[in-house]
């Protein structure tokens, strides 16, 4: 009967026509958008049609029984002995039937109905849907059975028209009947499902000739396989289905839509049975199952909801089945949302969250005596107890409680795979209901998110302890917690003048605007007044443009909901008196001072009558109000004061009905409201609750849950960036820029710095943990944090930003490029880039540079204040003038010249400004010993050092040199006068020679400062620039080396006289030496010649043989000036004796120090004049005195002379570099430093001791060897990983003699290794990145315990290497894999030798006949040969030697016996290590002998670790002095073998070998695995500490196929007969 046919297709207009039916029904739950007054006509009709005259009613009720008698006799068959039958009724004739029934019902008298009559009708209704029971819509073949089933349709709809009319006789309501139309509609609503939607189809009636139970087909729907096929198919299916079905499937949608109205009203009209009830709630429920039955789903709701309130003892089992039917439905991100909220363009939810919420809000009991009309009386008598409300609340409470329970219990247990869709179910929800949170229509939604929350802040979330649902758990909390503050934020902002009510509580209506519209502002076009308040609107403002009655004297809503309650009040105080429910004296106290009506309850009113007024006239409208009411009475401390009061304020429209004539608000301002008042409720309030909890999951110990929360806190300041100035918010952020993930660090400063621009204010309170964080080791980190004091100095110029500034500009060496480029582009941005806009206001000084140009060089001095010195400073100006920080791609499309001009032109201006601001600082200044200028004077220095030219104005070039040299003639002598002074003299000598004529008063002037102080200043360094600046002097103002001359015989004198004052003699040698220096190339062309050989001699003579070390030291500087003047002398064979000799360790510490730094100045001054040459300046000419010349290459300074001189002395600097001088150390490096940045060496040659550095205990060496490896190894990779094990020699030596003494390692005896691997960390990291060169640094070290034949490393350095294998910082099991493999390979190769070498010098000190010796099976035939075994020759048969001589050693090399302790003490010592890694990284036998060199590295495979020390034992390590110790080696020695072979007794084969007999000695034939199995194991054989259960018979089978390409050494082995 139920087979499958093409539906037809509905044509185009029936289809638009449809969806706009549906449309329009989609309004019956929600908000109707028809306006009031229309609705008012239609209700003032249907209330004037029910009242005509008796007569007319009777006359109609006589002429309806007459039609009902005339129905029911056409269907009736006479009475038979079978009984009776009834014919098919025709559609027409019911649908006849229902018209009049619906004519009689409109007049409400079918109630006046004979009973009789009725009866009769319903007995043939009866029967209608009983012929029709079993037939479906969706037949195909029988034509007949549509028919049938729309006249049943219309059966059903006739009799509920009559059993839902009221006052209708109790006899009517028949069970069974009930029970017949609930099973129909069921059925039939089933089969329409089931038309429209083919997976339905599939799944309820999997056999279409089987008409299955109705009660069996929802047991395979939750049974069965439903679900999970749903979520995979039906989405896709109801996609590739249209909404396109048969007319008469819509049909009967259509009419099951109005019977379920109907079976709505039934519910309440009658109480129905408990099995009624389920069935007809598990019908609604299953039209949620398919998604183009929203009109019928709509329906559902109503039914659902009213069987929700009206049978409570069902509610748990509705709840279920909602759940239920939340795991049904078809899960995606994107959840089909059919809802349509009211007004709401584009906006729907889910259908089940619609019923959820309206199942919460029916959960608040209508009082009954308030369903129907009401009036005063009825109020009062109400029997409503004062706590109803709160026991509503409760009830609502109760229903959210057990929903959410429920859903959060089912996802805690979900399994990993359905956990995905169960938080994609909870995220559709709570994106639901924050969609219709604070819309008139559904007060439900912040309750049940309010309950959520509270169930997430408890175990069911964040403190649960399940990871996944903490984790959960704050995003959701993060989500709703920023709905709430953009909320709060948006109603704070919001203007609306009903809200101004709210905020303006108390005053005395004085800020109402008086002839201005109160809505826009606006003062023309006023056409509407308010009565009692005054308040002026336009029309159009409010909305009512379109209403042909206005009047001037219309009330406002606020004074006519203010009128209401006024009158509900004092209808509530008569009624109190008069049944004495108070005290006389509360009843006086009442009358006498009547209260006024609280702002707060005339704006919830207004809401109450916008919704009452707006609304649908229907139980849903009812309930919303009466949910609000109950929300704002658990709210109001003396609400059980009030019950009366509440319960009017529901009905307020029908008791008070003359109420005058209201503006109606517009929705816009409903929402408005709804927003304001939900500011004031409970779960608004607990934001703070919430925020509070999230911060605190900030502090928990899982990095993945402090990322989640740390998100939730970023939506919360995205909706409001204010949050971030709280005090607990501002110190859990804080506590995130010092998380131990880079990534948390990150996300921290994200979060403020997003936010800084905006809001600097909060950014300020920030700035000094975001500073620290410019310190960060994580490279992201770092570059944020300067990112964001950016944008805070850009969005607040006046920030006083300074420490910021110290603190970025620190980072300008960063060993980072990026972060380096960074700082350089914030100060340009900063302080360099030409801002926007006009900045032509000048300062009010009187000074020609912009006030914003000032205001740059005033934080620029600021900062230098802060600073220890100005080098930073340096580097910034000179990237920011070349524009070296721009990208790759701006540099390569080549660099504007308007921006290069416009950059030099502020540098100028910033000069300019500081120039100015010395002379106001230095005039202003109070106290003549202060120098105020100092830092004004280094920035300019600072500028003049990048770029003299900045200094020289063009309309003025010695503006600079006049305005300064006065401040030479200071007379304050003070370290910040000299450093003035100095400052200043540089800035001279750095100008003048760019001046092309110089006022020659000023140079005459300042000859005589310069001299002057060359005399007299006592800070050398002052004397140091005096020298400099009066030689540039000399040179560039064409005065000659007349002065010079005349200084240099001065000074020459007092060396040269009798003069003993050291200090005089001490001045002289320094200011001679600086004369020589800067002064030779200009004394050259004066006639008298110097002569330097003789002043050579003369420091040589009487000075650097003095017993005064301060003058000696003094004459060494000297004599380093000269060289630098005079290079070539360091070539001749006396002077590099004694430089040499200032060179060597025996020397003090002090002339080391000056001799490294006469070679480092030399260096510095080469370097300074190739680098002037190659900017354009004239070569530097040969340099000739008396006859000798020295050579230089055309352009390349003195670059050839150089490298020689430094090569003679290169070895000795690298002796220095291992001083045990820290100053001598640093000193030595810097050199270092220099000649490899000049290329002057072969880098190789200084790998070992930069390595040994990197061990330095001063943190100064080791950074700077660090970076002079990595440079190393990024352009010459192999010259430094081949001399890694040289440095690793290298490092023991200088930890040996230094570090081990050195002061700072007073705990180094208790863990020497502690000092030594950071640096070892270090080194390795460079390398880690890749396998063949980690192999090698391994590999090279394990080599130092196999002798290479010309000379052995001590034990102690074995021991030193055992140490550093073992701290190595292993970050994949490759690495300890491959150690732990080329240990083996040692192992193999060498174990069975020493030992058998070791039994032999052990057997010689025991003296015993040869016949008594055992002898190893065959190893007086079968001998490996490997450098340890003595088996030669001249060496002879060691047994047949001591049998001949047992007791005397003298013939005994101990030479030899202790190279093979000591082969044996280095093999211990591997044996001990690889125990030790075994352990430490959890490597089992199994993965040992698995890994193999062929096989590349795991990617991801991760490496656990166990803290355990690496211990060497109690064994003996010395070396033996006599053969009776080499017992004890002996001993020691087959210990650790035999622990050996048991941690590798994996390796034998499996099928046990039969240990030889001696007399199997003919075998000579023997493979290579055997004969190292003899040579590793056989030689214990006959030891008295081994027997035969001991042994183990099988060879290591271990795969060194691979070492050769690694860089190891594979032993040939050779078998001999």
């Amino acid at each position: 009967m139920n087979k499958a046919r093409k539906e037809p297709v509905f044509p185009l207009d029936d289809i638009n026509s449809r969806r706009e039916h549906l449309r329009n029904e989609l309004t019956p739950d929600s908000v109707a958008s028809k306006k009031p007054k229309v609705r008012k006509k239609e209700i003032d009709n249907s209330v004037s049609s029910s009242g005509p005259s008796i007569p007319n009613n009777q006359e109609v009720i006589d002429n309806f029984c007459e039609m009902v008698e005339d129905f029911c006799r056409r269907v009736e068959i006479p009475y038979d002995v079978d009984g009776g039958d009834w014919l098919s009724i025709p559609l027409n004739d019911v649908k006849f039937l229902v018209n009049e029934i619906t004519s009689v019902r409109s007049k409400r008298i079918l109630h006046e109905v004979p009973m009789a009559t009725v009866t009769r009708l319903l007995d043939v209704i009866d029967r209608q849907i009983r012929c029709s029971q079993g037939l479906s819509i969706d037949e195909k073949e029988n034509s007949d059975a549509e028919p049938l089933v729309f006249s049943a349709l219309e059966s059903v709809h006739a009799a509920l028209a009559i059993m839902t009319h009221h006052d209708m006789p109790k006899q009517l309501y028949r069970e069974e009947l009930i029970e017949r139309i609930i099973d129909f509609s069921r059925r039939q609503i089933t089969d329409c499902m089931a038309a429209s939607n083919p997976t339905f189809r599939a799944i309820h009636k999997p056999a279409e000739n089987v008409a299955n139970d109705g009660d069996d087909d929802e047991e395979d729907v939750e049974n069965g396989p439903v679900s999970k096929k749903r979520r995979t198919t039906a989405n896709l299916s109801m996609r590739k289905s249209s909404n396109r079905v048969s007319a008469s499937v819509y049909s009967a949608v259509q009419k099951l839509c109005l019977i379920l109205g109907f079976l709505k009203e039934l519910l309440t009209t009658v109480r129905l049975s408990d099995s009624c009830i389920l069935q007809l709630a598990k019908t609604c429920f299953t039209t949620f199952l398919v998604d183009n039955m929203q009109l019928l789903q709509l329906k559902a709701i109503g039914v659902i909801c009213t069987v929700f309130s009206s049978y409570t003892q069902h509610r748990s089992y509705l709840v279920d089945e909602t759940i239920v039917l939340l795991r049904k439905l078809q899960f995606s991100r994107n959840a089909v949302r059919t809802y349509h909220l009211a007004d709401e363009e584009q906006k729907q939810i889910q259908m089940i969250t619609a019923l959820l919420v309206h199942l919460v809000q029916f959960s608040a009991i209508v009082p009954d005596s308030l369903k129907g009309a009401v009036d005063w009386s009825t109020i009062v008598d109400s029997p409503v107890d004062a706590s109803y409300p709160i026991k509503c609340h409760e009830a609502a409470t109760e229903a959210c409680c057990l929903f959410w329970t429920s859903v959060l219990q089912r996802f805690t247990a979900a399994k990993s795979q359905d956990m995905s869709e169960a938080k994609g179910i909870i995220d559709n929800l709570v994106q639901d209901l924050l969609t219709i949170l604070n819309l008139p229509e559904y007060p439900a939604a912040a309750s049940i998110l309010e309950v959520l929350c509270v169930l997430l802040l408890q175990n069911a979330g964040l403190k649960s302890k399940d990871t996944n649902a903490r984790c959960f758990a704050i995003d959701l909390l993060g989500g709703i917690a920023s709905r709430l503050k953009r909320d709060s934020v948006a109603c704070s902002d919001e203007k609306l003048w009903i809200l101004q009510e709210l905020t303006d509580a108390g005053s005395d209506g004085s800020k109402i605007l008086k002839n201005k519209c109160c809505v826009c502002l606006g003062g023309r076009g006023i056409n509407i007044a308010c009565d009692v308040c005054g308040r002026c609107f336009h029309s159009d403002c409010m909305g009512s443009g379109s209403q042909d009655n206005l009047q001037r004297d219309s009330v406002c809503p606020l004074c006519f909901c203010n009128q209401q309650l006024s009158v509900l009040q004092s209808y509530c105080q008569l009624q109190t008196k008069e049944n004495g429910k108070r005290t006389a004296a509360s009843v006086s106290k009442k009358s006498s001072a009547p209260s006024e009506v609280p702002a707060v309850d005339i704006v919830q009113q207004i809401l109450l009558s916008y919704l009452q007024e707006a609304g649908p006239q229907d139980d849903g409208n009812l309930f919303t109000r009466w949910f609000y009411l109950c929300i704002w009475n658990k709210d109001d401390p003396h609400s059980e004061e009030k019950i009366i009061y509440y319960l009017a304020r529901l009905k307020s429209k029908e008791i008070l009905r003359d109420s005058g004539n209201c503006l109606v608000i517009s929705r816009d301002w409903a929402k408005k409201i709804c927003l304001a008042l939900g500011q004031k409720n409970s779960f608004s309030r607990g934001f703070d609750k919430i925020l509070a909890l999230l911060l605190a999951s900030l502090r928990e110990n899982s990095p993945v849950i402090r990322a989640k929360a740390l998100r939730a806190v970023s939506s919360i300041v995205e909706a409001d960036p204010e949050v971030l100035g709280d005090k607990r918010v501002q110190s859990a952020v804080e506590g995130r820029f010092c998380d131990s993930a880079i990534s948390v660090r990150e996300a921290a400063l994200e979060l403020v710095g997003r936010h800084i621009a905006s809001h600097p204010d909060v950014g300020l309170k920030y700035i000094e943990k975001v500073a620290e964080r410019i310190k960060d080791t994580g490279v992201s980190v770092r570059k944020r944090a300067i990112k964001i004091i950016r944008d805070l100095c850009a969005s607040n110029p006046n920030t006083d930003t300074t420490h910021a500034f110290v603190e970025i500009i620190s980072r300008v060496n960063d060993e980072e490029s990026s972060v380096q480029d960074l700082v350089c582009k914030t100060f340009y941005e900063l302080w360099f880039e030409e801002p926007t806009g006009s900045h032509k206001h000048l300062v009010a000084d009187g000074s020609s540079v912009p006030m914003e140009i000032a205001k740059k060089a005033e934080q620029i001095v600021d900062m230098l204040r802060k600073m220890p010195n100005h080098q930073p400073l340096i580097t910034v100006i000179k990237r920011n003038l070349t524009l070296d920080f721009l990208p790759q791609s701006t540099k390569a499309a080549g660099i504007n010249s308007s921006m290069v001009a416009s950059l030099r032109k502020r540098c100028e201006l910033i000069c300019k400004r500081l120039l100015e601001r010395i002379l106001q600082v230095e005039e202003g200044a109070a106290n003549e010993m202060e120098i105020h200028a100092l830092p004004y004077i280094v920035a300019l220095q600072a500028f003049c050092i990048v770029d003299p030219t900045l200094c020289i104005p063009v309309t003025d070039p010695s503006k600079f040199v006049v305005t300064l040299q006065p401040y030479l003639k200071i007379q304050i002598d003070n370290k910040s006068a000299a450093q003035l002074l100095e400052s200043i003299i540089f800035v001279i000598d750095a100008v003048l020679p760019l001046i092309r004529k110089p006022p020659q008063t000023v140079v005459v002037e300042l000859e005589q400062d310069l001299k002057q102080m060359i005399v007299r200043h006592s800070y050398l360094t002052v004397v140091h620039a005096c020298i400099k600046c009066l030689c540039a002097l000399s040179k560039s103002a064409g005065r000659g080396p007349g002065l010079l001359e005349y200084l240099v015989n001065v000074f020459y004198k007092h060396l040269s006289g009798t003069n003993s004052d050291s200090q005089l003699l001490g001045r002289s040698l320094f200011c001679l030496g600086l004369l020589l220096r800067y002064g030779y190339q200009l004394m050259l062309t004066s006639e008298n010649q110097l002569d330097f050989p003789k002043i050579i001699n003369l420091l040589q003579r009487r000075y650097l043989l003095r017993d005064d070390f301060n003058l000696k030291v003094r004459a060494l500087q000297t004599l380093g000036y000269i060289l630098i003047a005079k290079p070539e002398f360091m070539l001749q064979k006396e002077i590099m004796n004694l430089i040499e000799a200032t060179l060597s360790s025996g020397v003090d510490h002090r002339l080391k120090i000056q001799g490294l730094q006469n070679l480092y100045e030399y260096l510095r001054d080469a370097e300074s004049q190739l680098t002037a040459e190659s900017t354009g300046k004239p070569p530097v000419q040969s340099a000739t005195n008396g006859g000798s010349e020295v050579p230089v290459a055309a352009g390349a300074g003195d670059t050839n002379i150089c490298g020689g001189i430094i090569q003679l002395y290169w070895s000795s600097i690298l002796e220095r570099c291992m001083d045990t001088n820290d100053q001598v150390r640093q000193s030595a490096l810097k050199i270092v430093e220099v000649v490899l940045r000049q290329g002057l060496v072969h880098p190789i040659t200084c790998v070992p001791h930069l390595i040994a550095l990197e061990m330095d205990p001063l943190e100064g060496n080791s950074k700077l060897a660090h970076h002079l490896l990595m440079n190393m190894h990024e352009k010459y990779p192999s010259f430094f990983e081949s001399r890694l094990g040289d440095g690793l020699q290298m490092s023991f030596i200088f930890f040996e003699t230094t570090v081990s003494n050195h002061k700072l390692a007073a705990n180094i005896k208790s863990n020497p290794i502690a000092f030594v691997k950071p640096g070892i960390t270090r080194i390795y990291r460079l390398i880690r990145a890749n396998r063949n060169s980690r192999n090698k640094f391994v590999h090279s070290i394990v080599r130092k315990f196999e002798p290479d034949g010309r000379n052995r490393s001590t034990v102690s350095f074995l021991v030193y290497c055992a140490e550093v294998l073992a701290s190595l910082p292993f970050s994949c099991p490759d690495e300890p894999l491959y150690l732990i493999y080329d240990i083996n390979r040692v192992i193999h190769f060498r174990a069975g030798a020493i030992e058998t070498n070791l039994k032999k010098w052990t057997s010689m000190d025991q003296p015993q006949d040869a016949a008594g010796m055992a002898t190893l099976p065959g190893e007086s035939h079968v001998v490996m040969h490997e450098p340890g075994v003595y088996y030669s020759n001249n060496v002879g048969y060691i047994p047949e030697r001591m049998n001949n001589n047992p007791c005397s050693t003298s013939d005994v090399d101990m030479a030899k016996v202790q190279e093979d302790c000591y082969d044996a003490i280095a093999l211990q010592l591997l044996l001990k290590l690889k125990r030790h890694l075994k352990i430490v990284y959890s490597l089992t036998d199994a993965r040992c002998q698995a890994f193999s060199l062929k096989e590349p590295p795991k990617s991801g495979e991760t490496l656990s670790k166990q803290n355990v020390p690496f211990n060497i034992g109690n064994n003996n390590i010395s070396l033996p002095s006599c053969l009776q110790d080499v017992a004890s080696v002996y001993q020691d020695f087959k210990t650790v073998l035999r622990e050996d072979s048991m941690d590798f007794g994996v390796y034998t084969p499996s099928v046990q070998r039969k240990r030889p007999t001696p007399r199997s000695t003919s075998r000579v034939r023997r493979t290579a695995a055997t004969s190292v199995s003899r040579a590793r194991g056989g030689g214990r054989g006959d030891d008295d500490d081994t027997d035969d259960d001991d042994w183990a018979g099988g060879a290591r089978v271990l795969d060194f196929s691979a070492q050769a390409s690694n860089g190891g050494r594979v032993t040939r082995q050779r078998v001999q007969v």
